[in-house]
């Protein structure tokens, strides 16, 4: 036997207490892979989510969190000029763990306040930094820059759970708080909906937190893990089960499954929404006093800026409550999700079209139906680009190669069919989607 056929013993374990509360122990470089397989004796997996909550901080506390912002990108600075200078010395790469040993205490040193704000946050930040390298090697994506106090990612800060630092609580005034390190309890607006102890999953452990100033607002953004039941792998779906989705510009989706039904759903276009009263919170932002060189303003050009922020903010909200809503409904109605593989950089490419792609937001509906799906036990199908689902007839299998993308109805030159241009996407992705079950071994019936 080889030794990469000797399988290596688990690096963490884990422990169920009379509660039935589950703990793990031990170090991992994967540790959600590790995790899962410590879980396999018990059936559960480990599920990864987000919570975002708004919260109310006071004027101190406010205070400190730009503090901690400003500190974790003074540490970031530090650790991308000391690797790009280590680079150019010995052609090596200086890891995290050598910069938090010796550069970051030097630094520590140097800069005596950076001793008063959250320790994780500056070592988060030399984590982010050093992700965005491995992005840049393996990915091919920009190469690592300074974090800006005027841009969204130097205005952020993570930090980590560790005894407690980190949790969820009421308070005696009975309003809901978070428990941050070094902020202590910040009021947090509950989501609508909610109650305070049900914010969470139940048996939700928070790992991380990430507190973002937005504008004027600030958020905190909740990495949780839980532990629930492994669901039984999908041996038979029946067609009515079996969801597809033909995503649009004039109509944002047009979906249905194997009975026939099909929905469409309109384009609220959001951004056209608010376009009229954003060019000119824009038109009056450019109008006030600004030092470019100092990057001070005045105080009219701020009550502008807020303006601004606030109506991109309205747009970016109701996209994402519009997204929520459709993929959830969709997700609740299919075990079976199929899509096309879309390339949406590539689409982003068409001027004319551009500014209506990135609008609708393909990319993040689709992310979200996926996890949705995929939470409840279900299976997300993605058909290759390349499957010409549009110019297809369903009912003869001609492919009509001169449709053009203005022709929104087609009769088919070979059967005569008269058809609906997204409709018969979705039928055709549908049976390719039933097509690729079968070859995984999933059985696909009419009933």
């Amino acid at each position: 036997m080889s030794a990469e056929q000797i399988e290596k013993p688990n690096p963490i374990t884990v422990t169920v207490s009379d509660s039935g509360e589950y703990a793990f122990h031990g170090r991992s470089v994967n540790i959600t892979r590790d995790k899962n397989r410590a879980l396999e004796p018990y059936r559960k997996v480990l599920l990864q989510y987000g919570k975002q909550l708004t919260l109310l901080p006071t004027e101190g506390q406010a205070l400190l969190i730009r503090k901690i912002n400003g500190c974790s990108r003074v540490v970031a600075r530090d650790y991308l000029d000391a690797r790009q200078a280590f680079y150019h010395e010995i052609k090596g790469s200086l890891t995290v763990s050598s910069y938090k040993k010796d550069g970051l205490k030097r630094l520590k040193e140097e800069k005596p306040w950076l001793r008063e704000v959250d320790k994780f946050a500056l070592e988060a930040a030399v984590e982010h930094i050093d992700a965005a390298f491995t992005k840049f090697f393996r990915e091919g994506s920009g190469f690592p820059r300074y974090p800006s106090k005027y841009k969204p990612s130097g205005n952020r800060y993570t930090t980590k759970q560790t005894n407690g630092n980190i949790r969820l609580s009421t308070g005696k005034d009975g309003l809901p708080y978070i428990k941050l390190p070094k902020l202590g309890d910040v009021r947090y607006v509950l989501p609508k909906g909610t109650l305070p102890g049900t914010v969470l999953l139940p048996g939700s452990r928070i790992t991380s937190a990430t507190v973002i100033k937005d504008g004027r607002n600030y958020l905190v953004s909740l990495q949780l893990e839980a532990v629930i039941d492994k669901t039984a792998p999908v041996e038979t779906v029946s067609a009515r089960r079996i969801t597809g989705l033909d995503l649009g510009i004039k109509e944002f989706a047009v979906y249905g499954d194997g009975s026939g039904e099909r929905i469409h759903v309109r384009n609220e276009r959001f951004i056209k929404l608010h376009e009229k009263r954003l060019r000119r919170f824009q038109r009056m932002l450019s109008r006030r006093m600004y030092d470019r060189k100092a990057h001070k303003g005045s105080k009219n050009y701020y009550k502008a800026k807020d303006l601004v922020a606030k109506e991109q903010r309205k747009t970016v909200n109701q996209r994402k409550d519009f997204h929520h809503k459709l993929s959830r409904k969709i997700a609740d109605s299919c075990d079976v999700f199929v899509c096309e593989d879309l390339n949406i950089k590539g689409l982003m490419k068409d001027r004319r079209l551009s500014k209506a792609i990135a609008g609708v937001g393909w990319g993040r509906f689709l992310s979200m139906v996926k996890y949705k799906v995929e939470r409840k036990g279900g299976i997300f199908l993605k058909v290759s680009r390349w499957y010409p689902s549009t110019k297809t007839c369903t009912h003869c299998g001609h492919k009509n190669n001169s449709l053009t993308l203005k022709d929104r109805f087609w009769k088919c030159p070979e059967c005569g069919a008269l058809i609906n241009r997204d409709e018969n996407a979705v039928d055709n992705l549908i049976k390719e989607g039933m097509r690729l079950l079968e070859e995984q071994g999933i059985l696909c019936t009419a009933a």
